[in-house]
């Protein structure tokens, strides 16, 4: 708005046009970069279920066999 003042509307139009531009590649690179990440873990699917199932089980052992801790009065 201050270039469009200063300078005149032509100037101020294409100061527009390119902060729209660029944030228009800005969104694009972000929605296919999402897509591709997302792609991604759907096909390794399996793999990140048999990891989390593990790493639960490790949680869930070292849960029952820490040595629980007694309040002092």
């Amino acid at each position: 708005m201050r270039r469009t003042l200063a300078e005149g509307r032509a100037s101020g139009l294409v100061s527009g046009l390119g902060a729209a531009t660029a944030d228009a590649i800005y969104g694009c690179i972000a929605g296919f970069g999402l897509t591709f990440i997302s792609t991604f873990l759907v096909s390794q699917q399996a793999w990140l279920h048999l990891l989390g199932g593990v790493f639960l089980c490790y949680l869930g052992l070292k849960t029952l066999l820490a040595n629980p801790q007694r309040k002092q009065p």
